[in-house]
């Protein structure tokens, strides 16, 4: 990874992802971030359970922690479910993604419209990012996830390294 390009403006890690080109995203550890959750979480909006089994296949076709994959649905699902009340929303469930975005990937509103694709590529993404960090960790991998600018971990990916350990979606029939 030495002499890989190092990217932190948020569009050329775009453009690393999109055209799978190597490269390296720098992100640090911050012990300021906050792991707590806000209260605006809600633990019934969970979907973990009812996609568990189309994660845990995904994650293994694509090398990535379904744990992981597991925390960001939690995440989103727990914190975006706001967004049924936005009718002219761009980023769609369970795993939150904006269409607009990332259509030079072949991202449509329609193909996101069905989980399996959804979360597909909710872990391709996750994937890549993991594959650009010289040390990833859940925090690392998360916050760049959720803005592909940071350059040290957010509250974002504190909150998912938490959700990790914790797994509050256990009692949803998700448990391995």
């Amino acid at each position: 990874m030495a002499n890989l390009p190092r990217l932190r403006m948020a569009s050329d890690r775009k453009k690393s992802i999109i055209d799978d080109s190597p490269a390296i995203f720098e992100i640090v550890d911050n012990p300021n971030a906050v792991s707590a959750a806000p209260f605006y979480e809600i633990e019934g909006a969970s979907e973990v359970g009812k996609w568990c089994g189309i994660i845990i296949h995904l994650s293994q076709k694509h090398g990535v922690d379904s744990r992981l994959v597991e925390a960001i649905m939690y995440m989103e699902t727990t914190h975006g479910w706001y967004d049924m009340f936005y009718p002219m929303r761009k980023t769609i469930l369970p795993m939150n993604l904006h269409y607009k975005y990332w259509r030079e990937l072949g991202v449509t509103k329609e193909n996101l419209g069905c989980p399996f694709y959804n979360i597909e590529f909710g872990v391709i993404l996750l994937a890549r990012i993991q594959a650009r960090i010289e040390q990833p960790t859940i925090a690392k991998i998360a916050t760049i996830y959720n803005f592909l600018g940071a350059e040290r971990v957010n509250d974002y990916g504190a909150r998912v390294a938490k959700l990790y350990i914790t797994r509050p979606w256990t009692t949803e029939g998700c448990a391995r």
